[in-house]
């Protein structure tokens, strides 16, 4: 290499210039066989139509704190927007979504060249490429037949590849571009992903209750039915149809058979009492000192007493008329004393008798009603013991119906909520919808202008080459400088003219 670069500015423009000249067939074949390849690249290489659309990303509900049913709403704090455009960027980035897409507009319409056997060069592509990714570890390597890739999985790599997501933060806005060499294709896949992006995200953010509140509504249904059911068994089985009632009636039956009661000892009280005087009367007119008093007996006394005084009369005292007249009449008005006292005797035996027999008779009504009374009592301790239970089965319907009555409430509000939340609109707006693009992507004029710029990068690196690195001297400058001797004089360029003969005559040029 000589110095070259060490003369002068224009002096070295001057030398790269007269080496272009020198050169120009071989700058000329570079540059002719670098565009020829690149025009065949251009003209086999099928461009793509690039669909867009865009969506503006709003604030909503959906993005703050949601409750569970029945619980109140708190504020948790405003919502981070830049989160937000990253959540939905991710929904919209998600393969389940693209696999939707795929199979909506069909995989065979929107990459039939997975369906196509490659060519030998693309086989060779695939395999040096498996190698290669095989051996650096970064697949796990290739067992035969499983080798096979499923055409989903390619499919939704290549519409991952195809899809551009962008994000505005300031803006909140999403754009949405789709590449594919059918324009058709590429705003069909593009209005599919916005739609099919609506229903995904309407799932995510769904929040249905309903259906669980639905089923505790059924459970404590289900738990006051039985309630209802052991309520009626249990009032059926212990001859309930209203307790209160039932209360209130054997309570006035007690009542009444107390009052009864002590009517009845009141009565027997009286008649106990009657029995002891006409006893003490009775005693007093036969002359009873012990024992029960009787006037039967009395009065036979009475009669034999007299029959005998009148024997003794009529033997022992006989003696004149006029004493045994006095006599007789005595025994007359003795035996009427004894006649009346007789009569009054049996008058007070009869109601002796009378009273002793309504005294039997209220004994025996007073123990029937004790027992009565001790019956009642029995069953009115058994209804309190029932009272329990009752009150116990009616407490717990009670608070099953309640419960009922509070998740019916709250499954009414859940269902407004919900159905307002279904027809309401979403907080995401599609702002420019997608059309089928006019003009395809400028895939052609970019690789003829990047086989333009490489051909003449390359035709001016083949100049400088033969510039720096030719075996001859230009200038009689360099050659100076190079040896550092003085240059007296140079042959100057000349140019050859002759025939095939091969004669030369050496001219100046």
């Amino acid at each position: 290499m000589n110095e070259t670069l060490a003369l002068p500015p224009r002096l070295v423009m001057r030398d790269l210039l007269l080496t272009a000249v020198t050169q120009k067939a071989r700058v000329f074949l570079i540059f002719f066989c670098i565009m020829a390849l690149t025009i065949v690249v251009a003209v086999q290489v099928q461009p793509d139509y690039k669909a867009k659309s865009s969506l503006l990303v709003l604030l909503g509900t959906e993005h703050a704190f949601r409750p569970a049913a029945g619980q109140q709403f708190m504020n948790s704090g405003s919502v981070d927007a830049e989160q937000v455009l990253r959540t939905e960027a991710s929904i919209l980035g998600s393969d389940d979504l693209h696999r939707t897409v795929i199979r909506e507009v069909g995989i065979e319409k929107m990459y039939p060249k997975l369906f196509k056997k490659p060519g030998p060069v693309e086989q060779w592509y695939i395999n040096t490429r498996r190698f290669v990714t095989d051996t650096l570890g970064l697949t796990e390597p290739a067992t035969g037949a499983a080798d096979a890739v499923d055409p989903m999985v390619r499919a939704i790599d290549a519409f991952t590849h195809n899809l551009t997501i962008t994000v505005d933060k300031k803006s909140s806005v999403i754009g949405l571009d789709f590449t594919n060499p059918d324009k058709t294709v590429a705003a069909d896949a593009l209005r599919i992903l916005e739609a099919q992006y609506f229903v995904l995200r309407s799932k995510l953010y769904g929040d249905v209750q309903a259906p669980i509140v639905q089923m505790q509504q059924d459970a404590v249904g289900k738990q006051l039915a039985d309630a209802d059911s052991a309520l009626q068994m249990f009032k059926k089985e212990h001859d309930i149809s209203n307790f209160s009632e039932r209360r209130a009636v054997l309570l006035k039956q007690q009542g009444d058979l107390e009052t009864a009661l002590t009517k009845s000892e009141s009565t027997i009280a009286e008649q106990t009492a009657r029995l002891t005087q006409l006893n003490q009367q009775l005693g007093s007119v036969t002359g009873a000192k012990k024992g029960n008093p009787n006037a039967a007996a009395a009065l036979q006394g009475m009669v034999h007493a007299y029959q005998q005084r009148q024997e003794d009369a009529q033997t022992h005292y006989r003696g004149s008329p006029a004493v045994d007249e006095a006599r007789r009449q005595m025994l007359e008005r003795e035996t009427d004393i004894a006649r009346m006292q007789a009569t009054q005797a049996y008058g007070v035996q009869t109601d002796r008798n009378k009273t002793e027999a309504d005294l039997r008779s209220s004994l025996a009504g007073h123990d029937a009603i004790a027992a009565q009374l001790t019956a009642l009592n029995t069953q009115v301790r058994d209804l309190d013991a029932e009272e329990l239970q009752l009150h116990q089965l009616e407490r717990s319907r009670a608070v099953l119906e309640d419960n009922y009555k509070a998740v019916s409430k709250i499954l009414d509000e859940r269902q407004v909520v919900e159905t307002v939340e279904a027809n309401r609109q979403s907080s995401v707006r599609v702002i420019e919808p997608p059309g089928v693009p006019a003009l395809p992507q400028p895939i052609r004029r970019l690789i003829l202008l990047a086989g333009l710029v490489v051909s003449t990068l390359l035709s001016i690196g083949s100049i400088l080459i033969s510039h720096f690195f030719r075996a001859i001297y230009l200038r009689p400058e360099a050659l100076e400088m190079d040896t550092g001797l003085t240059v007296l004089a140079s042959v100057p360029e000349m140019r050859t003219i002759g025939g095939p003969s091969g004669s030369v005559l050496v001219v100046p040029g």
